[in-house]
């Protein structure tokens, strides 16, 4: 079984992050901190194969450090940068950390569950963004506000979270119709966010809209 801490100053996204790896057969959320000093005390106190850490743990430097001070102090404990971050120069800085893989928070679940079986192996592990991205020095998209990029690539419970938005539902209304807890849609709400590159769900219905996800 592969022990994992998720180490993110959100409590919705960790739980977000968490429910995606509930039920892998192999994989288990053993730990959750919300602080670097919490990441610390735990690591003294049980053993952890793989850290999921947001590099903003809060500011980019304190996820650098504690990066760096992981992989030095714990060499068996593999660290995976799970972040909004896409400039090639920072992933670069993570990598040379310590880290053995990089995620952005738009990842899909199959991703998320392929970099933490890769890095526990011994191995780097990084997707077509992330190497699109160092090998071009920038990200492989844009906002989609923009006009140019691609169309996001949802999944179907996204795509369920869209269209009830759309539609004008409350968070509460849409974690009853769907059958989830109301952080659970907080979560989706975010990563369409994310994925369309928009700050707000005025922008994301707008943008949705446009690339005929919903009519």
């Amino acid at each position: 079984m592969i022990r994992v801490l998720i180490a993110d100053d959100h409590n919705v996204f960790v739980e977000g992050i968490e429910s995606l790896i509930t039920g892998a057969p192999d994989i288990k959320v053993t730990e959750r901190c919300y602080t670097v000093q919490s990441v610390i005390e735990r690591l003294g106190q049980a053993a952890v194969d793989v850290i999921l850490l947001d590099i903003s743990f809060p500011q980019v430097d304190d996820g650098l450090g504690l990066c760096e001070h992981i992989t030095r102090s714990y060499p068996k404990t593999k660290v995976v940068a799970l972040t909004m971050h896409d400039d090639a120069s920072l992933i670069k800085r993570v990598v040379k950390k310590g880290a053995k893989g990089y995620l952005l928070k738009n990842t899909t679940k199959n991703e998320l569950l392929q970099a933490i079986q890769t890095v526990y192996h011994e191995k780097q592990y990084f997707n077509d963004t992330i190497m699109h991205i160092l090998l071009n020095e920038g990200p492989k998209t844009r906002k989609s506000t923009a006009g140019v990029g691609v169309k996001p690539n949802l999944t179907p419970r996204e795509s369920e979270v869209l269209t009830l938005i759309a539609q004008g539902l409350t968070t509460q209304q849409m974690a009853t119709q769907l059958f989830v807890s109301a952080k659970a849609v907080e979560f989706h709400r975010s990563s369409l966010l994310l994925k369309f590159g928009v700050p707000n769900t005025a922008l994301l219905i707008k943008s949705a809209m446009e690339m005929h996800y919903i009519d």
